[in-house]
């Protein structure tokens, strides 16, 4: 009575490296298996209300404790999986003079998941006895090509890489992370829902995003705990973060690290005053 009938069965093959490559279901469920020690493999489903629709987390959590449940989320699971599977590993060292900032230590790093290289840029002794020198200049950077590189006029973003190098510079101590986007489709999809997000505003272009902003999506979950590692191999434990966005950054205790300030990104802008 339970089960419905004819219902479809599909074979699903899941993305090596699970949830840290691919935020889906299928991933989920053989990550779970696998880190239960058992058989890597599991059968989904999706749990439909009553009245036929689709069960959302608040559903969902009713259900679980209707029956007695356990339940989570892919975000519990990625959360986990970054603190607990490194994935990162240093890759080469080399001086960088940079004319925004003056000299850098440059060191490449390598997501073992992804495959993709990430850079840290490092100015001074930030490393050493925890609080000894007291927090680091962070900021933490995803690389966009628009912004960092064609200074794109409409995210209101352009020119903060090169900000925040030369306030690193200016306190004479702390740390760039630039998080490049594994993905191969990443600038074309960004083009493709800037038009989107264009032709819903009348042609217009949207206005720079701002305000709060809490670190929940699947992929920028994914970026901060590759960041956070890198953090962590640096010997960063306290940081003052340079944003113009306010991060409520969730479960970054869990690394060891922890936000004591946030500064926003100051200086002329491209076009502007530069």
């Amino acid at each position: 009575r339970d089960i419905v009938s004819p219902g479809h069965v599909f074979p699903l093959e899941a993305r090596d490296g699970g949830v840290l490559v691919r935020a889906g279901h299928t991933e989920a469920a053989v990550d779970v298996s696998r880190l239960a020690g058992l058989n890597p493999s599991g059968v989904i489903c999706e749990i439909m209300n009553e009245d036929g629709t689709m069960a959302r987390m608040p559903d969902l959590i009713k259900f679980a404790q209707f029956h007695g449940l356990k339940i989570g989320t892919i975000a519990d699971l990625i959360a986990y999986r970054l603190k607990n599977d490194r994935i990162i590993e240093r890759m080469v060292e080399s001086a960088l003079d940079s004319v925004h900032g003056g000299a850098f230590k440059m060191i490449v790093f390598t997501n073992l998941i992804a495959y993709a290289e990430h850079i840290a840029l490092v100015k001074g002794d930030i490393g050493g006895t925890a609080g000894e020198d007291g927090p680091v200049l962070v900021r933490m950077h995803a690389l966009n090509v628009l912004d960092d590189v064609f200074g794109d006029a409409s995210s209101g973003k352009a020119g903060e890489l090169r900000r925040a190098m030369e306030m690193i510079a200016d306190e004479g101590r702390g740390v760039l992370v630039l998080i490049r986007e594994p993905h191969r489709a990443a600038l074309s999809e960004r083009i493709k829902s800037r038009l989107a997000a264009e032709k819903g505003n009348g042609g217009q272009k949207p206005a720079p995003q701002t305000g709060a902003k809490t670190w929940a999506k699947s992929g920028q979950l994914r970026d901060y705990g590759v960041g956070a590692q890198i953090l962590l191999d640096l010997g960063v434990k306290e940081m003052i973060l340079l944003s113009n966005t306010q991060h409520t950054i969730i479960g970054l205790e869990g690394y060891g690290l922890s936000v004591v300030e946030q500064r926003p990104i100051t200086g002329p802008k491209p076009g502007k005053d530069s």
